[in-house]
């Protein structure tokens, strides 16, 4: 299904890493533009400089209005992240920063369709905390990340794009 929306969309996943061999988030993402093929997508390393550029030439390139960042996380619940941190990408410059998007209302979308979610206010210390940190400092009006479960019968990449997609469409 097509929103007037989706072409100012980027949603982005993440190459597997240490033990995954598949990562549940770039396999969600390939899932959506499946899905909602006006969505602009892409797969970032996982490798804190790399991540960051390849971001960043993104959002120059396609200067979406609204950014998804989705990562592979243990667990079973969807967790929207609430802050991101530099990590190494800058200590110096230390701090939060603040997701911006209406995570109540992408909670409440991502719970009415049956998707276990929460609200997290630690997106990991890894790539995935220092990317979304750098996202929120690229001149995109909304900028969230979602982690999602690991690859498995429960969730294949079908539900995450499901999710993902609830996300994008949750009221403003």
């Amino acid at each position: 299904m097509r929103r007037a929306s989706d072409s100012t969309v980027l949603v982005t996943g993440f190459e597997p890493f240490g033990r995954w061999r598949v990562n549940s988030s770039a396999e969600g993402v390939v899932a959506l533009a499946r899905l909602r093929p006006a969505v602009s997508t892409a797969c970032l390393p996982v490798d804190h400089d790399a991540a960051a550029a390849r971001l960043s030439a993104l959002v120059r390139a396609r200067k979406p209005r609204r950014l998804l960042l989705t990562g592979l996380a243990p667990g079973a619940c969807l967790r929207l992240e609430r802050v991101g941190r530099p990590g190494p990408l800058a200590p110096a410059l230390g701090g939060v920063r603040r997701a911006r998007w209406p995570l109540t209302a992408a909670r409440a979308a991502l719970a009415a369709q049956g998707f276990p979610v929460r609200l997290s206010g630690d997106a990991g210390r890894y790539v995935c905390d220092t990317t979304l940190w750098h996202a929120l400092g690229l001149p995109v009006r909304q900028v969230v990340f979602l982690h999602v479960p690991p690859p498995g019968p429960t969730w294949p990449a079908t539900r995450l794009a499901r999710a993902m997609a609830a996300v994008l469409d949750a009221p403003a």
